[in-house]
């Protein structure tokens, strides 16, 4: 799947020193995250199950989709591009707009 980051994000996602950083803890949860998104066709790909346990989001982020990389923290994406909210196969490119616990 297509990546893109919005923001600061880019910087931080694609370089592992700044990744470990800013989010010491869990960094190598993120990292496996990432390479799961970006080695999959199709957003279909990504478990429902633990872990990623994929998951479309209502209020704030309605549209978004989220993976989670620990209990409470998630990476949240949107769909871009052409895409048919109704099949998830057609979602092949996302932008990342934030990542950590926006409970």
């Amino acid at each position: 799947m297509k990546i893109q980051y919005q923001g600061k994000l880019e910087k931080i996602l694609t370089n592992e020193r700044l990744l470990k950083k800013e989010y010491t803890q869990y960094h190598r949860n993120i990292i496996s995250r990432m390479v799961e998104l970006s080695s999959v066709d199709d957003l279909s790909e990504i478990s429902t199950s633990p872990p990623p346990i994929r998951h479309k989001l209502t209020g704030t982020y309605e549209g978004c989709w989220a993976v989670w990389y620990s209990k409470n923290d998630r990476i949240v994406f949107r769909p871009i591009g052409e895409y048919n909210i109704e099949d998830i196969k057609t979602i092949k490119e996302i932008i990342i707009i934030f990542v950590g616990d926006y409970h």
